[in-house]
């Protein structure tokens, strides 16, 4: 930054010393052609002047994205956008976009703009892809010059807007679950839920509510909209837990947890949700778009962590009474001496991934195929 104040001090030395100098030889001259020239070259100081005490601090950036919602995987398209309040002309902008970190090794987005005399403008920077997680993005750097390209300005500006990817949602989840799921596992906590369909009241439209519930020949007759509610003591006592250990399949379990609940909820179920990893929540059974909007930012920031450390987490939400549908990344010694009395009682279905390890056809869980719940994005590369 110093270095950069000692050149402009110099260019404004040198150019003042043409400048006195071009005067001396004027008014030792005389002649038409030398004041033209010098009036020239005062005009030319004028404008690097006026550029020089131009302020980029005035202006205002707005990072925005095209999309609302992002998931893993999603191609993420960022638009960048400038305002000031004068019209003074500025010849070209050149301003780079750092990706964070958590995005992985992407390289900076950055672009020249020639705003002359708008006051307003957007850019379209390239896109990238988006991975799962809370991203922070840091300042723009602008640079920017007179109209002659003597005098640079450089400035950071940021705009705090943070960005939410939110994991993979797979909404045949269930069916892929249903496909997998032992014969004779009828008394499983899934079977339950896809038997439980009795009607149990009628209650008045609210806004959220699925039009399909609608009982139309009801509101035929008191002459407002009225809703099907169905029994729900299935999902009142179904518990769903996220064992987040560190391993190489944390994101698909992640995915499939997170999509499991996703279309529960979307359904119209009530269900327990236990999230276990570098933060620990719990959420009671509930509905409404905020209670699933809390859930999917959690699972959208959430790190794994050791085995070993959610272990006294785990067993404290190991109820007995409940159905319990535990999806964990992987399945060891440690857990399943954990999770032994409730897997012998029908009380517990583990789900995880499928693996090369030799004991895992001896474990008593269902086991999803990887493919099935790649992004977009991965199938592709793969």
């Amino acid at each position: 930054m110093l270095k950069k104040r000692l050149l402009l001090a110099f260019r404004w030395i040198i150019m003042l010393i043409i400048y006195a100098g071009l005067w001396a030889y004027t008014l030792f001259q005389g002649d038409t052609a030398s004041w033209f020239l010098t009036y020239f070259f005062s005009f030319i100081l004028l404008i690097l002047f006026l550029s020089s005490i131009y302020p980029l601090k005035a202006w205002k950036v707005h990072r925005n994205f095209v999309k609302n919602t992002y998931h893993d995987g999603d191609l993420v398209d960022m638009h960048v956008s400038f305002s000031r309040k004068s019209r003074y002309p500025v010849g070209y902008l050149l301003f780079q976009q750092k990706i964070p970190v958590s995005f992985g090794q992407v390289s900076a987005r950055q672009q020249v703009v020639y705003p002359l005399f708008k006051k307003n403008f957007t850019v379209k920077l390239t896109g990238f892809i988006g991975v799962r997680g809370i991203h922070y993005f840091p300042p723009l750097d602008l640079e920017t010059s007179d109209a002659f390209g003597i005098l640079e300005r450089t400035r950071q500006m940021s705009s705090e807007k943070p960005l939410t990817i939110y994991p993979t949602y797979f909404p045949d989840v269930l069916e892929k679950i249903s496909e997998v799921s032992p014969e004779n596992e009828r008394n499983a906590a899934y079977w339950t839920l896809k038997k439980n369909s009795n009607i149990h009241s009628l209650r008045e439209f609210s806004s959220g509510d699925r039009i399909a519930l609608i009982d139309w020949k009801s509101s035929a007759k008191s002459n407002q909209l009225m809703t099907r509610e169905f029994e729900n003591s299935a999902t009142s006592r179904l518990s769903v837990i996220f064992y987040g250990a560190n391993h190489p399949n944390f994101e698909l379990s992640l995915r499939a947890a997170y999509s499991f609940i996703r279309k529960i909820s979307e359904d119209n179920g009530e269900i327990r949700v236990t999230i276990l990893g570098d933060q620990i929540r719990k959420f009671a059974p509930a509905k409404g778009t905020n209670h699933l909007h809390e859930i999917a930012k959690t699972f959208a920031e959430l790190a794994p962590v050791e085995s070993l450390e959610l272990q006294n987490s785990l067993d404290s939400n190991l109820h007995s009474g409940e159905k319990i549908f535990l999806f964990t990344p992987d399945i060891d010694a440690l857990l399943m001496q954990k999770v032994t009395r409730l897997t012998d009682n029908k009380q517990l279905q583990i789900i995880t991934i499928q693996s090369d390890h030799p004991t895992a056809s001896d474990v008593p869980a269902v086991f999803l195929n990887p493919a099935s719940l790649l992004s977009r994005w991965e199938r592709e590369n793969r």
